[in-house]
């Protein structure tokens, strides 16, 4: 049987922990006869009671494989996406954020089609669901904005029909990313490993996943310096290249 390993980030995500557990289950339960799960938690150094609560869960879960890692302050989701990939040993890797904004059905599909259509990397759209999200305007100028600067700045890209760079929400066959080097340090890194990936010329494709929207708690995402980030992680992107 394969393996499969979900990581998930967490800062200050306390209010929305019972309904990540619950969902967690739900996962579970989808894949345990398809595939040998894992669950990786990463807290990014929260300060509120997330930490403790994911060391109450794993202690009161016994019969769910559970690793946890904890930063000793909180360095941004770049770092906690790098060592996801470190930290896991599994064949295949889920990044499945703690707000469970996508349907956890769409875990099945991944599986499903990773292991028969041999890809590398499989990304989540919400543009290709053609339904209407609540999100933050600015937001989605944002994400629109730094698609456009990929596509501009990295001609390796333009032969992949990828329409959304910054989701978090992708399968991996770990072996082929696990020596990519990445540089950013905030969400500019789901981008960062896509744009890599890419001019690896690795098998991507994309498929659509609603977007729910979050329930509980708020983003974490710092727009002002994500859009700077977004410019020096292209730099350095080119430089390296």
């Amino acid at each position: 049987m394969e393996s499969l390993t979900i990581a998930t980030p967490f800062y200050n995500e306390e209010e929305g922990l019972n309904n990540y557990f619950e969902t967690l289950e739900k996962i579970y339960n989808l894949t345990n006869n398809k595939i040998k799960i894992k669950f990786l938690f990463i807290d990014d150094g929260s300060t509120d009671s997330t930490k403790q609560k994911l060391f109450e869960y794993k202690k009161g879960n016994p019969n769910y494989d559970i690793n946890i890692f904890c930063h000793e302050r909180n360095y941004g989701y770049g770092r906690t996406l790098k060592n996801s990939i470190k930290l896991c040993d599994t064949k295949y890797l889920i990044t499945y954020d703690s707000d469970c904004s996508y349907d956890y059905k769409i875990i099945d599909d991944l599986i499903n089609k990773i292991i028969n259509q041999k890809h590398d990397i499989i990304n989540v759209s919400y543009k290709l669901a053609n339904t209407e999200i609540k999100t933050n305007l600015f937001r989605s100028v944002l994400s629109w904005g730094g698609s456009l600067m990929y596509k501009i700045f990295f001609s390796e890209i333009k032969s992949y029909n990828v329409k959304v760079f910054t989701c978090s929400f992708r399968i991996y066959d770990l072996k082929q990313i696990k020596d990519i080097n990445l540089i950013s340090e905030d969400f500019n890194c789901c981008a960062e490993l896509m744009i890599r990936a890419m001019i690896r010329k690795l098998k991507i494709i994309e498929i659509p996943g609603k977007n729910l929207g979050r329930k509980y708690g708020y983003s974490k995402m710092k727009i002002f310096s994500n859009i700077l980030n977004t410019l020096k992680t292209i730099f350095l992107i080119k430089k390296k290249n």
